[in-house]
């Protein structure tokens, strides 16, 4: 099972390998800790970049993988 919690940590709801830090995806769209404060968000709102997040992160890792399995497809096929 998966438990999901509302904090702006590490996303705990995906299977990945190494977890990411919300600040750091932030960080990396040049959105600091003090940005979002100025911005006095609502539970609503913080929550919903939390799942934004969380779907940017799932995005990421489908997308390594399917990279991954082009690879192995074009490895198998030069083998052949």
């Amino acid at each position: 099972m998966y438990k999901i919690s509302v904090h702006l940590g590490t996303c705990i709801a995906t299977q990945q390998n190494k977890p990411t830090s919300y600040w750091t995806v932030l960080n990396h769209y040049g959105i600091t800790h003090t940005d979002l404060k100025k911005l006095n968000l609502s539970y609503e709102e913080l929550y919903e970049i939390y799942k934004i997040i969380q779907r940017h992160e799932e995005i990421r890792e489908f997308l390594k993988n399917l990279k991954e399995k082009i690879a192995m497809t074009a490895k198998n096929n030069n083998v052949s």
